[in-house]
């Protein structure tokens, strides 16, 4: 199973939370939190990737390890509205599938 961490703005540790596989960012801070959910993640749209509440920055080691933005979906056009999209970090949570290969995974709420 496996496991995200979850970084606030300065980096400092809020939660780490394990989830099964095929979860997805989003769901592991709203469905799996000890704490109800993690703050800053509010998903309003429920994982639809309309609304980018869910938005997180990926960390540099991460980068290369999970799937790049799909174009085919509109992820990227909902986080280019966000104030703290940052091209090269930001993903929906809710467009990103944990599997055993991304357990340790640290994300950041901008």
């Amino acid at each position: 199973m496996p496991k995200v961490t979850f970084l606030d703005k300065n980096n400092n540790h809020i939660e780490t939370v394990e989830v099964p596989e095929d979860t997805t960012v989003m769901e592991a801070a709203r469905f799996y939190s000890k704490n109800e959910y993690i703050e800053g993640i509010e998903a309003i749209c429920g994982g639809s990737c309309v609304c980018g509440t869910c938005h997180v920055h990926v960390t540099d080691e991460w980068l290369n390890k999970i799937d790049p933005i799909d174009e085919n979906t509109p992820e990227r056009s909902v986080l280019e509205y966000n104030e703290k999209y940052d091209e090269k970090h930001s993903r929906c949570g809710c467009q990103m599938v944990l599997f055993n290969q991304h357990d340790g995974i640290v994300v950041k709420i901008p």
